[in-house]
């Protein structure tokens, strides 16, 4: 992991061919580098299984001689079970979008944000929760369009709309971190959703980078201040699109600000209570949607960057309430992340029927499969805070005691020394 760039590999092993990557330019940015000396097959079903032109891209490259001591020992078990769940679950037609129930789902939520500006004018702050909610929903819609669960033609297109539009942020910007979250879960210095340092840790390489005040507090202040962090979030969101020149994004985002002062006009709403209504929902739904990514990620373990697709899914999340279709509305599928990872492509809606798959394929293979109550995935997240901080705060508490005992024990011997000398 620490190999400088002209040392790392440039090759990638699919479906057991060392496939020669080093004059390729892969269309999807750099996430390939992500799999640079290591088996990518599972990655590759998963992104591009759906696609032809890949399958042809990838016929078109050569094969490298590699020598066997330098390819890293991956279960080759794993791969095959994931190819075979993939093969499964396409003839099973499970991959097929579901336009009926995410043509409902979406137009229940533009409804509901056109309720929140109606009332704005008389009650702005508990209208923004409101638009806060819908926007965290608006969020869970552009990530079932990020991941083509519309098939190909469409779910970009609904992408800009939920993601652009009603929300006024990047589906470039979403996609590139998102598919990284994916490709190595949960994996330190490469999972882009694990950067919370310095404000927050849950485990103990990144709590080092926490400072003292930070880990005595962090299990209280994580929520108020996710609602603060969409703030930073949104300057990098536009920072990102002018820097890739994305104008049809930015188009999209003014788009969205002047349909959002012109509606809220004509609802009557005044500057003040606008800028409220606004900002509380743009609050909330950072607070909403950290809260139930963070039940399903941040209190696990980390995976090493080596780690197959089925260890990580398994391994970097748990589900919680994942028979419940209303836990799955509520948080936008979050709740059902193991599945959700195996198969990032497939309808949401049909995640619930391929949990005994996931379920068998865990105990055949020896790998956990962990399934909360709502209760159990917050304590798990919240007592995960605590825990790092305290853990972390009582380590450099003993360094502290132990370099002062030395410096007491050092300057103790420079006086026996002296006592002798004289």
């Amino acid at each position: 992991a620490g190999a400088s760039e002209a040392e790392r590999p440039k090759w990638t092993t699919i479906h057991g061919r060392h496939v020669d990557v080093s004059k390729f330019r892969h269309p999807g940015g750099n996430i390939i580098e992500l799999f640079y000396g290591m088996d990518s097959t599972s990655a590759f079903e998963q992104f591009h299984g759906h696609h032809k032109g890949a399958w042809k891209m990838l016929k078109a490259l050569p094969t490298k001689e590699v020598d066997p001591a330098d390819v890293p020992q991956q279960p080759q078990e794993h791969v095959a079970e994931m190819t075979r769940l993939m093969t499964s679950w396409r003839e099973r037609g499970l991959f097929k979008p579901r336009p009926v129930a995410s043509g409902i789902y979406g137009l229940a939520v533009v409804a509901a944000i056109v309720a929140c500006i109606a009332c704005a004018p008389h009650a702005p702050v508990l209208s923004g929760i409101g638009l806060g909610s819908c926007w965290a929903q608006c969020g869970f819609l552009q990530h079932m369009g990020g991941h083509r669960e519309w098939g190909v033609r469409y779910s970009f297109l609904l992408q800009h709309f939920f993601e652009g539009l009603l929300k006024g942020g990047s589906a470039s910007w979403w996609r590139n971190r998102h598919n990284k979250h994916h490709a190595k879960t949960n994996v330190l210095g490469e999972d882009g959703d694990l950067r919370t340092t310095p404000f927050f840790a849950w485990d103990p390489t990144l709590a080092k980078k926490v400072p003292d005040w930070s880990l005595k507090t962090q299990a209280f202040t994580f929520l108020p201040a996710l609602g603060a962090y969409v703030f930073v979030f949104a300057f990098t969101i536009r920072k990102y699109a002018v820097v890739k020149k994305l104008w049809h994004e930015l188009a999209l985002m003014i788009a969205h600000y002047a349909m959002f002062y012109y509606a809220l006009q004509l609802a009557g709403a005044s500057l003040g209570s606008g800028l409220a209504f606004y900002c509380t929902g743009y609050a909330w739904q950072g607070i909403y949607l950290g809260f139930f990514f963070g039940l399903s990620h941040f209190a696990v373990e980390r995976v090493p960057s080596t780690a197959t697709w089925l260890e990580s899914s398994m391994i970097g999340t748990v589900d919680w309430g994942g028979s419940s279709a209303f836990c799955g509305y509520v948080s936008g599928f979050l709740n059902i992340q193991i599945e959700h990872h195996m198969a990032p492509q497939m309808p949401m809606e049909n995640l619930r029927q391929i949990r005994a798959d996931c379920k068998a394929s865990a105990e055949k293979l020896g790998l956990p499969y962990r399934e909360l109550s709502f209760a159990g995935a917050v304590k798990l997240m919240m007592v995960g805070l605590w825990r790092t901080g305290r853990d972390e705060l009582q380590l450099r508490s003993d360094r502290r005691k132990y370099s002062r005992t030395q410096a007491y024990m050092a300057a103790a011997s420079a006086v026996v020394e002296n006592l002798k000398a004289d």
